[in-house]
């Protein structure tokens, strides 16, 4: 678990602050949606940010959403998202083949 400084060291060393930070990143974690997500989350003068990444953009709404839920403050959400190709098998040859909409050849 990372809790970063913001701005303010003395906004950001209040036990309450860093308390609610802490959880608000272990509910994140836990959420369904999340396993594949690396989200950090601080207090930066009295707004919560998440960072890191997610892996869709669900994932991204999803965070936010519990986010303003459980914080009940303004959210800035500065989170990557990592779209990963979507691979389907080949039943006939048994192949996973990348789906890509550029492609000109068919298989």
């Amino acid at each position: 678990m990372m809790l970063a400084y913001g701005p303010d060291p003395a906004a950001s060393c209040n036990p309450r602050e860093v308390s609610l930070c802490a959880a608000l990143q272990a509910v994140i974690a836990y959420a369904d949606g999340q396993e594949k997500s690396s989200i950090s989350v601080t207090s930066v003068e009295g707004r919560i940010v998440l960072s890191g990444e997610v892996e869709t953009l669900s994932a991204f709404e999803r965070a936010v959403i519990i986010a303003e839920c459980f914080a009940s403050r303004p959210i800035v959400a500065d989170l990557e998202i990592r779209q990963r190709p979507h691979t389907y098998l080949d039943a006939p040859s048994r192949r996973i083949h990348l789906a890509n909409n550029n492609r000109s050849d068919k298989q």
